[in-house]
């Protein structure tokens, strides 16, 4: 069974979430709302809400693999906007960037009384000399209908092929063979994109060999 709950406003999506969960976790839940005033991304980052974004929170399985669930969220996002024929890109671990690879959305996943919750952003359009939209232009559009469509089809397709799953993960990939920095702290690892691990983590080629990165920020050199 699954609830879908909207409202015009809320601090963030994922509280109100772990809300419901704390009052009956026996099913799913959706949660997405028409502003959200403190959203939250990666670490100590903030997710800004505007007219044209999308925030929603759901529950979810975990994938096969763990570690793997934000990268597979991430490939169905894409997926879903091929079917309106928008082509986007990926950026690891879990960011979603126009064909200018200008970042449009994000992934966040949490746990919460023993349930997973993935936090979804989206910028359907957006004007920034920096983040971009998913669409180039601005239109009407209702965010509960865009949250439950988006929803709806990460829910109904779900990966059952980890092979597969890296595989579109790669070809959507924006910076595969291409010289990157991963900052995690005060280290920098600097290297040539070359995929993922077992587990998810990013491989980087350096002059020391293949090193393993399991979390940090990814910038394109």
């Amino acid at each position: 069974m699954e609830k879908y709950i909207h409202v015009d406003r809320c601090d963030s999506t994922q509280d109100l979430l772990k809300e419901q969960l704390t009052q009956d976790s026996s099913c799913d839940y959706t949660v997405s709302c028409d502003f959200q005033t403190h959203g939250r991304g990666r670490g100590e980052n903030i997710w800004e809400d505007s007219a044209g974004t999308i925030c929603f929170s759901m529950t979810i399985l975990p994938h096969l693999i763990p570690s793997f669930t934000a990268l597979e969220l991430s490939v169905l996002i894409c997926r879903f906007f091929e079917t309106k024929r928008i082509s986007l890109k990926l950026k690891w671990p879990n960011d979603i960037l126009t064909q200018k690879e200008k970042k449009c959305g994000g992934v966040l996943i949490q746990s919460h009384q023993g349930r997973w919750i993935a936090g979804i952003g989206i910028n359907l359009f957006f004007n920034d000399p920096i983040y971009g939209g998913v669409f180039t232009h601005s239109f009407k559009f209702k965010k509960e209908e865009w949250a439950k469509d988006l929803s709806h089809f990460i829910r109904n397709h779900r990966y059952l092929s980890q092979d597969k799953l890296t595989q579109d993960w790669l070809l959507l990939c924006a910076h595969l063979q291409k010289e990157v920095v991963i900052t995690e702290g005060d280290k920098q690892t600097r290297g040539y994109f070359q995929g993922l691990g077992e587990f998810g983590e990013a491989l980087l080629s350096t002059p020391q060999g293949v090193e393993s990165l399991f979390n940090g920020t990814l910038r394109q050199i």
